[in-house]
């Protein structure tokens, strides 16, 4: 009896993790969400930036590491010692690190996408939404105004833009999350 007790507990105890997950991965969404309304345009050119220079250091990289595949030239300065040098050893070795370095500017070039893409759907569903929460979101966050300037820009009262804004701000976090997942 001790144990169907402590074992039901357990199963009660996973339930309430799995909503606390949830709640977690929806407040990580809804900060991230609000992060990208806040700075979208800045974030997207950063983003842009960053991937050219992942590139530029990739290219930089692989060049160096190339180089480590020619033959050395002989110096006639230092004696020579006889030995039989392992050319495939070596190129297995230059291959690796260049597949290393390459697999690592894929990781960082994907994750850099990925938030690019998260800009572009939050963009998208702004635009897929009603008239009054699209109406609310474009006018605060494209371009990003205060609540001063978009309750005069759209003529309404400052509490009413900002309560229309928290409102479509949630049902865009949750039209996300149905659509794309939650952000991690």
């Amino acid at each position: 009896m001790v144990n169907f007790r402590s074992e039901h507990r357990q199963e009660g105890g996973e339930g309430m993790d799995a909503k606390e997950k949830a709640k977690r991965a929806e407040e990580r969404t809804t900060r991230r969400v609000y992060d990208i309304l806040k700075n979208h345009d800045q974030e997207t050119r950063t983003i842009e930036a960053q991937i050219e220079a992942e590139r530029a250091a990739l290219e930089a990289d692989l060049a160096e590491i190339r180089t480590r595949a020619y033959p050395r030239a002989v110096r006639y300065d230092t004696p020579r010692v006889q030995s039989s040098p392992d050319p495939d050893g070596n190129m297995v070795k230059i291959a690796a690190a260049i597949e290393r370095r390459t697999a690592r500017t894929k990781r960082a070039v994907e994750a850099l996408e990925e938030r690019q893409r998260q800009i572009e759907n939050v963009h998208e569903i702004v635009l897929a939404m009603d008239a009054k929460a699209k109406i609310v979101l474009l006018t605060m966050y494209y371009p990003r105004r205060t609540y001063e300037q978009a309750a005069e820009v759209l003529g309404m009262d400052v509490s009413t833009v900002s309560r229309q804004r928290k409102t479509a701000v949630e049902r865009l976090v949750r039209k996300y999350i149905r659509l794309h997942g939650a952000i991690e």
